[in-house]
């Protein structure tokens, strides 16, 4: 809770300077946004570390292997950084780029999550 609050208060805090920066130095409210959003990013990071250590517990008592897990983790990683890229792209004028950063994102997600699909064949074919 207290990242949150952290976050929050870090954002709330950015966008007011980057607004009022964005009225005299555009370019200086777009780095206070990129440096704002890398801190958020940072203070999640801290709870991604513990989420692991659940994950890997699960793993281990499951008995998933990582080629089941680490795909769907890497797609939700894939997904975080396309959605502040593309958004921070958008805050920066530039709709465009932000719309090829989410197909290559999509791209990405899609190339991650073929031994998935591959894995799936596979428990198909072994069926019929």
């Amino acid at each position: 809770m207290s990242v949150l609050i952290k976050a929050a208060a870090i954002g709330i805090a950015g966008v007011v300077v980057s607004l009022l920066l964005k009225k005299t130095a555009p370019e200086l409210g777009f780095a206070v946004s990129l440096s704002v959003s890398l801190m958020g990013l940072a203070l999640a990071m801290e709870l991604f570390q513990g989420l692991s250590d659940i994950i890997a517990l699960a793993q281990e008592q499951t008995g998933l292997s990582a080629a089941v897990v680490e795909p769907v983790l890497k797609c939700v990683g894939i997904g975080v950084i396309t959605r502040i890229s593309a958004d921070l792209c958008r805050d920066g004028g530039q709709g465009a780029v932000a719309s090829a950063v989410e197909l290559c994102g999509a791209a990405c997600a899609m190339v991650t999550a073929l031994p998935l699909i591959q894995a799936l064949f596979q428990l198909i074919n072994n069926m019929v």
